[in-house]
């Protein structure tokens, strides 16, 4: 990704379409793009394969507001986050499809998750440092996060939708465990 972007900034360079001294600015911002483009056809592809875009979608409307306001588990390179990613995404998605619990047994485990992330609180990566009134604004987005995830859960809930409550609840499962393993990471360092 690191030479794709080099290449694209080297050329609107050449053309003249940026100044040098925004070299920096457009190589990050290119090889974010690039990045985050690679990991959505990843998902797209294991959605359209397990014939699951529905709940490929819900598991990234639940999954990116949540991990981007409480923080969680930063590998070492993108490729090992990129495969962590797919894995960690198909095994969801694997899991809600082969395994039935009922709607009240994963309304529970999503109340006990949440709880849990709750109670565990955000995590705050060395490389991003987060300032009082920042991270107060991330603790109104996390709780609001919850508050919508908690409404999509009774709907769920209500109308008996197994599936994606099941969903939902490993989810959090998936938030929580990266969270823990984050914290205790950063403790043995």
């Amino acid at each position: 990704m690191e030479r794709l972007s080099i290449v694209f900034t080297n050329y609107i360079m050449k053309k003249g379409v940026i100044p040098k001294e925004n070299y920096d600015i457009y190589l990050y911002g290119f090889q974010s793009f690039l990045e985050l483009f690679l990991n959505f056809i990843c998902s797209v592809i294991i959605a359209v394969v397990l014939h699951m875009e529905i709940e490929c979608l819900l598991f990234f409307l639940f999954f990116i507001p949540l991990r981007s306001f409480n923080g969680g588990l930063h590998l070492e390179s993108y490729y090992s986050c990129l495969v962590f990613s797919c894995m960690t995404m198909t095994t969801i998605l694997f899991l809600v499809k082969y395994i039935h619990l009922s709607a009240p047994v994963s309304f529970i485990l999503f109340l006990v998750l949440l709880t849990a992330i709750k109670l565990t609180g955000s995590y705050n990566h060395p490389n991003r440092p987060v300032d009082e009134e920042e991270n107060q604004e991330f603790v109104r987005k996390t709780n609001l996060t919850f508050l919508l995830s908690f409404l999509a859960a009774l709907g769920f809930l209500m109308l008996q939708w197994d599936r994606y409550l099941l969903l939902l609840a490993l989810t959090y499962l998936l938030v929580f465990i990266t969270l823990v393993i984050s914290k205790f990471n950063r403790k043995t360092k």
